[in-house]
């Protein structure tokens, strides 16, 4: 089955200072991680953000989109994405996730089954912007939208989403440290330490 992948680059950064997405890690803009990550396993990828001409020059086979609603938030994000998916599954992707692969989302992805989504929970938190939605869920959070309700879980709990919990995702084979989150310039400098 295939899958549109989308990869969210709205978020304002107030923690890290600047703009996160295009800080190095490596070397390399943190948002290119994951626009490999959807290449990999897509043929319709979709990059999202406020102001898409920040990430010139655009990468062959990404479709570059501005949110296209007026207040900017996740759950703006995924409805944009949804309205120009390709596919009925949305691979989902924060871009201040660097670590997370295409190997992962296949394995969310195998266990879709008759779900509306699938969403990784590590110690006890939730991933709704590293998981895989029907199309038709995400566009339906307009409602919510319009309704000014934009808490993503609370819109997520009235569809059939499967949880997966850590030690299954553990045993598995994928360790909990590929959530790491760049919410701070410290984060990135550990990580670099850390993995370097």
């Amino acid at each position: 089955m295939k899958c549109s992948f989308a990869l969210l680059s709205g978020g304002s950064s107030r923690r890290f200072v600047s703009d996160k997405t295009k800080a190095l890690l490596y070397g390399k803009p943190l948002f290119l991680y994951g626009l490999e990550c959807g290449l990999e396993i897509s043929d319709n990828v979709l990059h999202i953000s406020k102001n898409k001409d920040k990430y010139k020059p655009f990468i062959n086979n990404v479709k570059y989109l501005e949110d296209e609603l007026d207040v900017i938030c996740p759950m703006s994000g995924l409805i944009t994405a949804a309205r120009h998916a390709k596919y009925e599954y949305i691979f989902i992707l924060s871009a201040d996730s660097p670590l997370i692969t295409g190997n992962f989302f296949k394995y969310l992805h195998n266990n879709i089954k008759s779900y509306d989504g699938v969403m990784p929970v590590i110690n006890s938190k939730s991933y709704p912007l590293t998981a895989v939605y029907k199309k038709s869920i995400l566009l339906s959070m307009e409602e919510d939208y319009k309704k000014e309700n934009f808490k993503l879980i609370k819109s997520l709990e009235r569809h059939n989403i499967i949880y997966l919990q850590e030690d299954e995702i553990i045993k598995a084979g994928f360790k909990k440290n590929i959530f790491i989150n760049i919410n701070y310039q410290d984060d990135l400098k550990s990580l670099e330490e850390k993995h370097g």
